[in-house]
């Protein structure tokens, strides 16, 4: 049986920046959502991590969505989302209002209403990782906020979008698994066997699309998301890299200097 569990507290409290009423998770279970269109006075996030389901809104979109696909909702957009009756899918989602997010609309920073899928994906651990706890003051909730600003950003930058990549299916496909990939925990031989490609043939064919190996992709998602951390939670050097898969804080800050130039100390305190 699939499970639905809280990750946030609903109601958290209210600040000057707003508020994030409830925040949780679906896991391989059948969303509560109406058949019909709904509106809601909240902003509404949802992050499909698994499973398939349909969108539709107000404006005639009618869509499938599955995995990797984010959908941002404003207040009073009559909209709904969710799975055929008796599916599952694994969802992520936050309900939230606020000045903050409403001036950011405003300003045209966020998307227009409905699905989309940003590439590359921002972090969904990162995002987890804003979301798992209440905050103890009004302070914190302020600070939670503007990550869940600021993890929004990552989704809505154009700069996210492909950079005129021409990636055959094969690659592309291969480039989702591994950018999804956090931990490292996916065999590189395997990823090449089920693109129907020889691991060589597999290996030239992703640095001649991509511009890097497979490996040296991976590695560089990973470290893109333990600077994601960095910036949006308060997670120790340690629980990042456990996180991540790596040896330990001092493999990561290694990579990390490798990539960026600066420790992942000096990174938190910019």
């Amino acid at each position: 049986m699939g499970t639905r569990t809280v990750v946030a507290v609903a109601e958290g409290p209210v600040t000057r920046l707003g508020q994030l009423v409830l925040a949780g998770e679906v896991v391989d279970d059948e969303p509560i959502m109406p058949s019909t269109l709904r509106m809601m006075d909240a902003w509404v996030l949802s992050v499909v991590l698994d499973g398939e389901g349909r969108y539709r809104d107000a404006d005639g979109r009618d869509e499938p969505i599955g995995p990797g696909c984010h959908t941002l909702v404003p207040p009073g957009f009559p909209h709904t989302y969710g799975t055929e009756p008796g599916r599952r899918w694994t969802e992520l989602f936050a309900v939230f209002t606020g000045p903050l997010f409403d001036s950011l609309a405003d300003l045209g920073i966020l998307a227009e209403p409905g699905p989309r899928y940003p590439r590359p994906a921002p972090s969904v651990q990162a995002l987890r990782s804003v979301l798992r706890s209440p905050p103890a003051s009004q302070r914190a909730a302020e600070h939670q906020l503007l990550a869940m600003a600021d993890w929004l950003l990552d989704t809505q930058d154009p700069a996210t979008e492909p950079a005129g990549l021409d990636l055959s299916p094969e690659i592309a496909a291969a480039v989702e698994r591994l950018a999804d990939d956090q931990t490292a925990g996916l065999d590189l031989h395997e990823v090449a066997a089920d693109t129907g490609l020889t691991y060589d043939t597999f290996r030239r064919r992703f640095a001649a699309q991509v511009g890097q190996s497979p490996a040296a992709f991976r590695m560089a998602r990973r470290v893109q998301t333990a600077a994601t951390l960095l910036r949006l939670t308060d997670m120790t050097h340690r629980e990042i890299a456990r996180t991540l898969g790596f040896a330990d804080e001092f493999h990561l800050s290694r990579r990390f200097r490798a990539q960026f130039g600066v420790a992942p100390r000096d990174y938190r305190r910019t």
